[in-house]
């Protein structure tokens, strides 16, 4: 990337994006000013690549030029600063454990994107819903039978399982 490699900014975007892009809406952001962090932030990345030496540090590297515009835009947007949280007012006190939530958060989206998509659209409902629906609502839903739920289920995470320990 840091050649200027076209084929690689896009991987590297690929990868990265979903981290990005769920940090800013975290922040609070509205989903305008989301993308402009997040375009912001890949600029910014692909002025500072000859200078990131460890690219382990790209994950918190991105969390942290993410939060530091997500803090400029919503210091602009607000008129009061007490408004703002403050764990977005100071990216520098990002803890290891949001950085490792946040890993751990793109490992399993790349997981959820080796799978096919029925199985991938079943997880995402079951797990990432804020509210779970019944399994009647999930059959209607996703047109799976309702005692077929379970199993699939079951067969989707060992999927799931293989495709995060292959990668």
């Amino acid at each position: 990337c840091a050649t200027g490699d076209r084929e690689a900014w896009g991987i590297l975007v690929h990868r990265y994006q979903d981290l990005v892009w769920s940090t800013a809406l975290r922040t609070g952001l509205e989903d305008a000013d989301a993308e402009d962090v997040f375009q912001e932030v890949f600029l910014e990345l692909q002025r500072s690549a000859a200078r990131i030496r460890n690219p382990n540090a790209l994950p918190r590297w991105l969390l942290v030029a993410t939060r530091r515009l997500c803090y400029k835009i919503a210091a602009r947007r607000r008129r009061q600063l007490q408004e703002i949280s403050p764990d977005l007012a100071d990216p520098a006190s990002l803890q290891e454990e949001e950085v490792l939530a946040a890993e751990s958060r793109l490992a399993l989206e790349r997981g959820l994107a080796r799978i096919d998509d029925r199985c991938a659209a079943l997880l995402r409902v079951l797990f990432f819903s804020a509210e779970p629906p019944s399994y009647d609502a999930l059959s209607e839903r996703l047109g799976l039978a309702r005692g077929s739920i379970g199993p699939i289920r079951i067969r989707c995470l060992d999927r799931l399982r293989r495709a995060m320990e292959d990668a």
